[in-house]
């Protein structure tokens, strides 16, 4: 299953760094794993904007796309196959001073309590939930990113 974190943050580059490294490391870890025919592809979209953004960067509700799909944006081609994609909100002001760690797992703990969502997809018939969830928060925890 290919997984990722598409970052829409007002925060410093070195927390986005951060982020990015988090999102490779999952990207690494789900790469040969896979848990059900319906969901190859799984995005989240982190949305940490400062107040005065805001009204821009509203949660969306969760969106499964079936079947392989190419669309354009801004003229670059991306294709997608059974993908599934997330909106992830966190306050600025939660997370704008915190430290490598703390930021980590507050953004490990949104992924896991979006991930959620997925349930709730009718369209999603083919899909382990339970074992994307154990390896997700096994995975987490050893890596000491949540408790």
């Amino acid at each position: 299953m290919t997984f990722g974190i598409a970052q829409y943050t007002n925060l410093t580059q070195e927390q986005n760094n951060w982020i990015n490294d988090l999102s490779v490391e999952l990207k690494t870890f789900f790469e040969n794993r896979n848990y059900g025919e319906d969901l190859k592809q799984l995005y989240f979209g982190l949305i940490t904007v400062k107040p005065e953004f805001d009204q821009f960067f509203k949660k969306k509700r969760p969106r499964y796309r079936p079947g392989e799909r190419t669309s354009y944006v801004d003229g670059i081609e991306i294709k997608s196959n059974n993908c599934v994609e997330i909106d992830c909100k966190i306050e600025f002001s939660q997370v704008s001073n915190l430290k490598k760690d703390e930021l980590i797992e507050k953004v490990c703990n949104e992924i896991l309590t979006e991930s959620d969502s997925l349930t709730r997809l009718s369209k999603l018939k083919k899909f382990d939930f339970e074992s994307y969830m154990s390896d997700l928060k096994n995975y987490l925890i050893d890596k000491k990113y949540t408790k």
